[in-house]
């Protein structure tokens, strides 16, 4: 199979994380570094207005002359002039710990867990000779936010980023945005820091982070009497294949990662350095220039299309040439990224990826599971993943050719079937949403509410198991192994059995005749029709020869057909056929790149896509 990256960084949104906008600290110069002492130095992670995890032991880490005796303490901030709640129940007496760095030069301390708490403590850490401090950190629920392009587009380049920046101002949600690099910038590492989300930050902020940080916040106030502050570890690159996100050494255990590493290999054996430095800085400034018009001409039109900004600007310059030194080889982004912000405590990651793996994407169910089983290793902790299962696209030159390599699909089941297979892995499903010839849709707020809905109630334990709303994290879902009827015969049709269909109906999604993005119609909203034809309905069939067509499709009342066993009791049915399948042997829903998706329970949550024999 040829590779095809059709990816690349979100538009608008820097490679380097090194602009003024997103540092937190003073101006800093290469001969101050903020966290580096003499002996010691504590890693870029940690830096004023921070937040750390609450109700778990806290990791404290960095580097130091082997032998050193590194201690880490936090307290209470002292009472100033403005602080009126430094002394607040929720603050706790000092906590200290000590530990002596490695023969390998490192070092982590693990203070006590803490309660939440939105008063501002000091964090310093000391080799006894000199000390680093933290000021205004605070004890809540931190968030990884991973992946490529669709975690990195940014809030100020989402849908309607004038009233979210405007409005983005919350003194406890806080985010911390790794430098995107495929070494180790040690400098970029000194420039950053965690922000305070305000309007004046806020718009380079991950829009997934911040809608999924903004809810999560809302909620979790209505559970407690404490007010838990939220932080987000941004830690993306756009155009990153998940090999990105994995060291050599696990890559090497599969055959799916040896086939990644090899191609690798193969691209940069023999070249010279200077060549490739060369290479890398013709694209790089070539890449700028095209983001760059990219980015003012959607400024200046913030509905042109695609087809127009190609036209005028020429496709985006990618993909990038292959160095030892990219982000975008295998390893890059883990080595200078991932291992640089582990074991920082977190309570869980959300994973945005997968389009730049479509090529391969028989693969990318094994590599899945080995990135999620490294980075719990890496954290000594079974961290919950939540996943964004990839929308709807396809490119306007592949629709106006007939085509669809059906790559998307597969990720899709890959993701899904991580999160029924590998403990505390959950999935969004957001086959509703997409934009036809965009594969960065802008509609950002529904995948950052549906992840903190799924959190809520798989991590935290909101809501009740018979909920349908949105605390559930679940639309409808075609029956699983629990039951033997899961799909079943009916004439020259068959039934279709979902779970968490309370309300089952068809409605309106991202690109259906109402157009994308539309306000006045929210997705999910019903259509008045409990029947659709085969090419508006999403479901599709096939015989005994494995060919498929499109079906009809009909939400049953529950009168309508026996519910047959006990097990179906309670559940929702989908009646499908096909004049073209007079025998059907499987059915499908959602099976495509780009087509219909009408179908939602009541919370306006959509169905998931499927595949399934009788």
């Amino acid at each position: 199979m040829t590779a095809s990256i059709i990816t690349g960084p979100a538009p608008g949104s820097s490679i380097t994380d090194t602009d003024d906008t997103t540092a937190a600290q003073t101006e800093e110069t290469d001969r101050s570094p903020r966290n580096a002492r003499t002996h010691f130095t504590v890693a870029a992670v940690f830096s004023d207005h921070m937040v750390l995890q609450r109700r778990r032991p806290i990791a404290v880490f960095g580097t130091a002359t082997p032998g050193t005796p590194i201690t880490a303490s936090i307290l209470p901030s002292p009472p100033s002039e403005g602080n009126a709640i430094s002394h607040a129940p929720c603050c706790t007496p000092q906590e200290t710990a000590t530990v002596r760095t490695t023969t390998e030069g490192r070092w982590q301390v693990t203070l006590p867990a803490m309660g939440a708490c939105a008063a501002p403590h000091r964090l310093t850490v000391t080799d006894g000779t000199e000390t680093v401090q933290f000021d205004d950190v605070l004890i809540g629920e931190v968030w990884l936010a991973g992946g490529q392009s669709n975690m990195e587009l940014e809030l100020r380049n989402s849908l309607h980023p004038e009233a979210a920046v405007d409005n983005a101002h919350d003194p406890l949600l806080r985010f911390y945005n790794t430098p995107k690099t495929g070494a180790v910038d040690e400098r970029a590492e000194r420039k950053s820091g965690w922000s305070v989300c305000t309007p004046q930050s806020a718009g380079v902020m991950s829009a997934v982070a911040y809608y999924f940080a903004n809810r999560l916040r809302a909620e979790l106030a209505g559970t407690t009497e404490v007010t838990i502050p939220v932080g987000i570890v941004d830690c993306y690159i756009g155009g990153t294949s998940i090999t990105c996100w994995m060291s050599r050494q696990r890559l090497e255990t599969s055959t799916a990662g040896r086939e990644y590493l090899n191609r690798y290999d193969d691209q940069v054996a023999g070249r010279e350095l200077d060549a490739m430095r060369h290479d890398w800085t013709t694209w790089q400034t070539n890449f700028n220039a095209w983001n760059a018009n990219i980015d003012a001409a959607r400024t200046a039109e913030p509905d042109v299309t695609w087809e127009t900004l190609n036209a005028q600007y020429g496709e985006c310059p990618w993909p990038p040439p292959m160095t030892p030194f990219s982000q975008y080889r295998p390893c890059g982004a883990f080595e200078a990224m991932v291992s640089r912000v582990a074991p920082y405590t977190v309570r869980g990651v959300m994973w945005y990826q997968g389009e730049e793996d479509e090529a391969y994407c028989e693969r990318y169910r094994t590599l899945l599971g080995d990135m999620i089983d490294e980075w719990r290793g890496l954290w000594n902790d079974r961290l919950p993943f939540l996943i964004v299962q990839l929308p709807r696209w396809i490119a306007k030159s592949e629709a106006d050719a007939g085509r669809d390599v059906m790559h998307w699909p597969v990720i899709r089941a890959a993701q899904m079937d991580a999160a029924r297979t590998i403990p505390d892995v959950h999935t969004v499903v957001t086959l509703d949403c997409g934009e036809f010839d965009n594969i960065h849709p802008l509609d950002k707020k529904t995948v950052g509410d549906r992840l903190a809905a799924m959190a809520l109630r798989r991590v935290y334990g909101n809501g009740d198991e018979s909920d349908n709303g949105m605390f559930t994290g679940n639309g409808p879902v075609v029956d699983g192994p629990e039951s033997t009827a899961c799909v079943r015969a009916d004439g020259n049709g068959m039934i279709v059995i979902f779970r968490h269909a309370d309300g089952l109906h068809f409605g309106h999604y991202n690109g259906d005749d109402l157009g994308i993005n539309r306000d006045d119609v929210a997705l999910g909203s019903p259509i008045d029709t409990a029947e659709l034809p085969a090419n508006a309905s999403g479901f599709a069939l096939s015989g005994g020869d494995g060919v498929w067509h499109a079906a009809s499709a009909r939400i049953l009342a529950d009168d309508e057909h026996d519910s047959g066993s006990g097990n179906d009791a309670g559940r929702r049915r989908v009646q499908v056929w096909s004049t073209a399948v007079p025998e059907p042997c499987a059915v499908r829903y959602g099976w495509f790149s780009w087509g219909p998706a009408p179908l939602f329970n009541d919370a306006g949550l959509p169905a998931e896509p499927f595949t399934r024999e009788r």
